[in-house]
């Protein structure tokens, strides 16, 4: 009976803790969910327009705090926001803020949104932050990409506002269309005067640097959004395997990100150049058919040494083409009847490479148009740069106003490699002689692999 006794109030002691532990984890999720549902609700009252009030647009500018009372140790590793508080909307009309990358949505260029022929694209994001894009003109060796100045920004590295891309560019175009109307100052939209395409380390960085000393002249060089937008219906079917990729959508997002990078404020800018990633050289005919004007060239190198240098350590970004192949070259490895899975790094680079040669040689034989620059036997020939490729890109004018300073500033910016290696590497001697061809070591993998696609 006592054992009995003693049993029952165990168990009434072990339900009183079952109840309260129960009682106590139904607290925490109710307020977890809460506070999860407080905070979606207040980012999707960001992104969407009160239908009760037309007139009340969406506050972009309203920051959501963490549901924390005290600061974080992982906040207070940042710098305070010098922009906080500003209309991000506005610092974008104004040039304050600049497009920096893109994000995508599985949907974002299908063709099952929107009436048939929509141009409208949605779930497309652009990233912007605040940075000196003219750096380059000071030393483009020093600062040979937008990424390299976007790293001297710390708005840039920790602060960088995410917004729709569509409602981004209807309000420039808004406040740009009233800037003209009130005869207002305003940022002047620069024309697409060339797009520098290239193999990757075949010289396309020494012309565009040659392009920056001209002072009418702005050279946007490997600038991430347009990538994204480029490669954006490839990138769908690679990440969400998808082939829904509506092509005048995709268009319309080239252009609205390149319309975006062309404003300028600088009123003696007279001409805006490209310089795209080697990777978008598969993409010459979307950009040729969207600005069809446009002076275009494209650097190539003798097969081995590119791969050689394409497939260096910290380099081989081509390897990535296995599970990321661009349409073209995956058509081209059903040419070839090759599976990229089972294709070595070596191989991968070799057929991503010679995809890019394909892409450019078609399109130039095809159209008539374009340059095709070979690195040993057009760009290290003496006069090269300032008796063709410069004229032939639409520099002919400034080059005739004062050739001995025109040849005397390219000179001087020829004579620095490019700082591919990061902006913290100053101090290391960059002089180089640029008729002097680099020896370049190649290995029987990479004679191999270019035997087998790039000859």
């Amino acid at each position: 009976m006592t054992a009995a006794r003693g049993n029952r109030s165990n168990l009434a002691v072990l339900s009183l803790i079952v109840a309260a532990a129960a009682g106590l984890l139904t607290a925490v999720i109710t307020t977890t969910v809460s506070q999860l549902s407080s905070r979606d609700y207040q980012q999707r009252r960001l992104l969407t327009t009160n239908n009760n009030d037309a007139a009340s647009p969406p506050d972009y500018n309203k920051e959501i705090d963490p549901p924390i009372e005290e600061e974080s140790l992982i906040a207070m590793q940042f710098s305070a926001n010098p922009y906080a508080g500003r209309d991000k909307i506005e610092m974008i009309k104004s040039g304050e803020a600049k497009l920096a990358s893109l994000r995508l949505s599985p949907d974002s260029l299908s063709g099952a949104t929107g009436p048939p022929g929509s141009t409208s694209y949605t779930g497309v994001y652009g990233i912007f932050c605040v940075f000196d894009d003219q750096l380059n003109k000071e030393d483009p060796a020093i600062y040979p990409t937008v990424d390299h100045m976007m790293q001297t920004s710390n708005h840039c590295i920790e602060k960088r506002y995410t917004l729709p891309l569509d409602v981004v560019v209807e309000a420039v175009a808004s406040h740009d269309r009233r800037s003209i109307r009130n005869d207002n100052d305003r940022l002047k939209k620069l024309p697409l005067s060339g797009m520098l395409f290239h193999q990757g380390f075949s010289g396309a960085g020494l012309i565009a640097n040659a392009l920056t000393t001209f002072g009418d002249t702005v050279v946007i060089s490997e600038h991430a959004a347009i990538r994204d937008a480029l490669n954006a219906c490839d990138y769908l079917h690679n990440r969400f395997n998808s082939n829904d990729c509506s092509s005048l959508k995709h268009q319309k997002l080239v252009k609205d990100v390149i319309s975006l990078l062309s404003r300028s404020s600088d009123s003696s800018i007279e001409h805006m150049f490209l310089k795209l990633d080697s990777a978008s050289s598969a993409y010459i005919p979307l950009m040729r058919a969207i600005y069809p004007d446009s002076k275009w060239t494209f650097d190539y190198r003798k097969a081995e040494h590119v791969l050689a240098k394409s497939t260096e350590p910290k380099r081989s970004t081509c390897a990535l083409k296995k599970r990321q192949p661009s349409s073209v070259m995956a058509f081209q490895a059903l040419e070839h009847n090759v599976d990229l899975e089972e294709l070595s790094t070596h191989e991968i680079c070799a057929l991503h490479l010679s995809t890019l040669v394909d892409v450019a040689s078609r399109e130039h034989e095809s159209t008539g148009t374009g340059m095709l620059i070979s690195y040993e036997d057009d760009l290290l020939q003496e006069d090269a740069l300032i008796g063709t490729i410069l004229p032939y890109l639409g520099l002919q004018k400034e080059i005739d106003a004062n050739p001995s300073l025109a040849r005397a500033r390219v000179e001087e910016v020829l004579s620095k490699k490019a700082n591919l290696r990061g902006i913290h590497s100053k101090d290391v001697d960059s002089q180089w002689d640029v008729g002097t061809e680099e020896h370049v070591h190649v290995s029987e993998e990479v004679r191999a692999a270019s035997q087998l696609f790039m000859l």
